[in-house]
């Protein structure tokens, strides 16, 4: 009973490990709408990465923990907006950067917006992006909390396989 009880606390140990190192700058989470514009991706900045000093080339304090996804923009994407609504007290902001620009303090932004405003995306060349959720410059520091993200459209994925039988 002991072993079955201690192999069952490594594999709970293991998943929760897996989780708690992901939407960070090097393992972000996966964000790529359909058409409709689904799904939102809702989460916590808390107990988030904390790696960067500041985003958008150093010009914006990183007063909290973010939430990191990559998403690719690709041609025929048909979402104009993406959207941002911060959790109860908080005042999230969301910026966007190329990944090959990295992630974190030394990325120039594409994109920025805060809660309540959609940023607009005609103008985001295609590529491969990190979208970040974190606190407002203005927030105290270490200042957490919850989220969510819309698009009014999708994010074009790429086909990994077909087969016919």
């Amino acid at each position: 009973m002991k072993r079955n009880l201690l192999v069952a606390s490594l594999a709970f140990g293991a998943l929760f490990s897996v989780s708690a190192m992901a939407q960070t700058c090097g393992g972000p989470t996966s964000w790529q709408p359909d058409a409709t514009g689904t799904p939102a991706i809702s989460g916590s900045t808390c107990g988030g990465d904390t790696t960067a000093a500041g985003y958008c080339g150093g010009n914006l304090d990183a007063p909290g923990p973010a939430y990191v996804m990559s998403s690719n923009f690709a041609a025929g994407r048909t979402f104009t907006n993406i959207s941002l609504t911060g959790g109860a007290g908080y005042d999230a902001v969301m910026y966007i950067s190329a990944q090959a620009s990295g992630c974190g303090t030394n990325a120039a932004c594409t994109a920025t917006g805060d809660t309540g405003a959609p940023i607009p995306t005609a103008d985001v060349p295609d590529g491969s992006y990190f979208v970040i959720v974190t606190a407002a410059t203005f927030d105290t520091a270490g200042q957490c909390g919850t989220f969510t993200i819309t698009s009014d459209g999708s994010f074009p994925v790429t086909l990994q396989g077909f087969t016919v039988s």
